[in-house]
């Protein structure tokens, strides 16, 4: 029956409503997507820029830089991985230290960092724009430093030079360091103030043992979240006398920026989808009122309300279906295009990202697509019991 209402006149004027609203499901739908899919990809991206570079939590002595001969021990950490083999992914040990760089543009003071060379760096070299990170295979360390693309800008530095830097300790040390590497996150704590270097090399210049490091990086697996819970469990296994740091508060305003963007995409997903709602109600009432004839006869033959109201169900629920149809292949084909030509640009120094970001996972597509479905759905269920409430088959034939 609803088939053949459907189909009776190709040309009438709820044909061209339906296509109508055909077309708003989905615009709408291919908006949600896109939003879901660039919103994920923002937090994808910027998360996992900042555990590269700084992990998940740091763990650290409480005088933290201030006295840089304070050390974290093996044994004081050694505790975490046998007991959370199933949250931590590695615990990497690193040095670090304040210095300045002197070239002829000036002076700039940095943290520079040592990595560990028992470790593979495979993730920070996936940010290199040039050059590569320090040699960690030596036997000894060697006298070289990665630095970002803002730094190498700001002191008009090349690939290849060699800069004098000192340390500021009460004992000032030299060395001519060779830049082999430059680095670019887009992020701006981490670009104007983080330099890689060996680790040996920060060690013999805070003229310390082999075995001082000033802390440990904790990166956890991907399926694991830094929540409280588990950073109060990871407390409960290290010393009283070390700071836990979660990332999150590290760098917490990347984290509130991310937390605006999740808003302002929410709120933009409720008006599409009220919009829609709206929109699949006024087809409700134009099928009503275009169907009034065939309304009449179906009630002089015998037929109740739940039965029309069930043909007007089913017409709107073809016709959302539909839509989301439309709306998926629109939006899935709009972020292939983006994911693999990167079409639309950002500027950096706003968006933390040179262009917009795709997360292209099956989540991401199925749960936005569950959501318009349950809410268009619901919405309608609720039009229809508001229909019946308010006897509009009864006003069309008395009309």
């Amino acid at each position: 029956m609803a088939n053949r209402v459907r189909k009776r006149n190709s040309a009438d004027f709820f044909t061209t409503i339906a296509k109508i609203v055909t077309l708003s499901i989905a615009i709408g739908t291919a908006a949600i997507l896109i939003a879901s899919m660039v919103l994920l990809g923002f937090q994808k991206a910027i998360t996992q820029k900042i555990t590269t570079f700084a992990g998940d939590f740091e763990i650290t002595q409480c005088s933290g830089l201030v006295a840089p001969y304070t050390s974290v021990q093996v044994a004081q950490v050694s505790r975490l991985m046998a007991n959370l083999p199933s949250a931590i992914e590695k615990v990497t040990a690193f040095t670090q230290t304040l210095m300045l760089i002197h070239t002829k543009e000036g002076v700039e003071g940095i943290c520079c960092k040592g990595v560990d060379p028992m470790v593979a760096h495979t993730a920070l070299e996936g940010y290199l724009i040039a050059g590569r990170l320090p040699d960690l295979t030596k036997a000894t360390y060697q006298n070289e430093c990665c630095i970002s693309h803002h730094l190498a800008q700001r002191l008009s530095i090349a690939l290849g030079d060699s800069v004098l830097v000192h340390t500021l300790h009460a004992t000032v040390r030299y060395r001519k360091l060779k830049i082999v590497g430059i680095y670019c996150t887009y992020l701006s704590d981490i670009d104007e103030n983080l330099a890689f270097c060996d680790m040996r090399l920060i060690q013999r210049l805070n003229n310390c043992s082999p075995e001082t490091v000033n802390g440990y990086t904790i990166f956890l697996k991907d399926h694991v979240k830094p929540t409280k819970a588990l950073r109060d469990t990871i407390l409960g296994l290290i010393d009283y006398d070390l700071r836990l740091i979660s990332t999150q508060r590290k760098y917490v305003n990347f984290y509130d920026w991310l937390a605006i963007i999740q808003k302002n995409t929410t709120i933009f997903m409720l008006f599409v989808l009220l919009v829609a709602g709206c929109t699949m109600l006024a087809t409700l009432m134009v099928q009503l009122i275009e169907r009034s004839y065939m309304v009449g006869i179906l009630k002089v033959l015998g037929g109740g309300d739940g039965q029309i109201y069930a043909i007007l169900l089913y017409n709107s629920l073809r016709t959302l279906c539909i839509g989301m149809l439309y709306g998926n292949l629109l939006g899935l084909g709009l972020c292939f295009l983006q994911a693999h030509y990167k079409c639309i640009t950002l500027e950096p120094a706003l968006y933390y990202m040179s262009y917009v970001p795709i997360y292209s996972h099956w989540k991401a597509i199925v749960f936005p697509n569950l959501f318009i479905w349950v809410t268009l759905s619901v919405a309608l269920y609720f039009s229809i019991k508001w229909l019946r409430q308010k006897n509009i088959i009864e006003t069309l034939q008395e009309g």
